[in-house]
């Protein structure tokens, strides 16, 4: 009976090598996607009291920079003294 389970054992480690190796060889390593554009910075007057609402034209010249992707990301926001803003956007395909 102690034979038939280290035989039978043997038998399922001996697949399960055999297995990894067929499934290692046929792993096709694809090339990552790289990510050509880079954040830039734009500075705009707060209005309405609102850091978040980007003004028209702000919004105009954004678009104008990221006319090839489909969308714009805020990554992040500083705020001045002086009722202004700073963000950095980024373009997403």
């Amino acid at each position: 009976m102690y034979k038939c389970i280290v035989f039978i054992a043997i038998l399922l480690l001996s697949n399960c090598k055999q297995h990894s190796k067929i499934s290692n060889n046929e792993i096709k390593v694809s090339t990552p996607f790289t990510y050509q554009e880079k954040p830039f910075e734009i500075k705009w007057k707060i209005e309405k009291n609102s850091i978040t609402k980007i003004p028209p034209n702000i919004n105009k010249k954004i678009k104008n920079i990221c006319k090839n992707h489909n969308h714009i990301v805020l990554i992040k926001i500083k705020t001045y003294a002086n009722d202004t803003a700073k963000g950095t956007f980024e373009c997403r395909i």
